[in-house]
């Protein structure tokens, strides 16, 4: 029996370093972990892809989940920082394709709810940035950042209501500073990294032993997730259909691909083509 059990126990370990493997600062779970207390790393993350040369993080949180009006939809900011003036920075990664400029809105009304406290008016709301690094934006530009704010259509006059609104594509791997970062951003092996920051805290999170602890912990957090919320939709809808709410699961969340995901669950090789022409 415990033979069996520390079997088991070995299989997990070997799956979570599998997942450990193939994270990239892209994938959203992953890229929590690499900026949690790390004001510096999202400092100059944010100089870089706002160009403002000299701003400074005086606080950040990870996973920041903020207050919601009842029966509205909740929302977890990946990164939440701010600076000295009191402007918010909201730092997302998004691999798949609900990148939509109503989610941008979105994001960004709901800070703006958070930030004033009762009695405050509105003229004390301060500047806020929303941040979406989008591992392949569809509408990529020649800079590598499409940067938004509300504006006269017809004389292009801006409001000057202080919101800004980026797409960075994580695609773009123009010779600029933006550029490098972004290859690093999508570059699973921490000894490749370029920048100084992000390539030490990678290599704590995959070479490191406490690291690598913490991270196996989470990715198979993740695994079991997955794999549980599928089990879970087969009970209510039929397996067909809580096999195929895993596998997005593992594909979003993972970063693996639909036919690794139905390797992965025990899915027959003959079964498989079925599925995925269903995906």
């Amino acid at each position: 029996m415990a033979g069996s059990e520390n079997t088991l126990q070995q299989r997990r370990l070997q799956k979570s370093l599998e997942l450990l493997e193939r994270f990239r600062a892209i994938d959203d779970t992953f890229m929590r972990q690499v900026f949690k207390d790390n004001e510096e790393l999202t400092e100059y993350v944010l100089r870089v892809i706002t160009n403002i040369r000299d701003l400074v993080v005086v606080r950040q949180e990870t996973q920041r989940d903020l207050k919601r009006l009842a029966s509205s939809r909740s929302l977890s900011l990946d990164v939440w920082a701010t600076d000295p003036s009191g402007t918010q920075y909201d730092l997302e990664v998004q691999r798949g394709d609900d990148a939509s400029p109503q989610r941008l809105r979105y994001h960004s009304a709901v800070m703006d709810v958070e930030a004033l406290k009762p009695r405050q008016t509105f003229s004390e709301l301060h500047d806020q940035w929303v941040i979406f690094v989008m591992e392949n934006d569809p509408e990529p530009g020649p800079t590598g950042i499409r940067h938004y704010v509300r504006a006269d259509p017809l004389t292009g006059k801006e409001l000057g209501d202080g919101t800004h609104l980026l797409y960075v594509d994580g695609g773009y791997r123009g010779d600029d500073e933006l550029g490098s970062l972004m290859a690093d951003f999508c570059q699973s092996d921490p000894d490749l990294i370029q920048n100084e920051l992000l390539r030490k805290r990678v290599q704590y999170l995959k070479r490191d032993p406490e690291g690598v602890r913490e991270m196996c912990k989470i990715s198979e957090e993740i695994y079991n997730e997955g794999r549980m919320d599928g089990l879970k939709e087969g009970r209510e809808e039929g397996r067909e259909d809580g096999l195929l709410q895993s596998v997005r699961l593992l594909v979003q969340n993972v970063g693996w691909s639909a036919k690794e995901a139905l390797d992965k669950l025990g899915v027959p090789e003959s079964e498989q083509k079925r599925y995925l022409s269903m995906l």
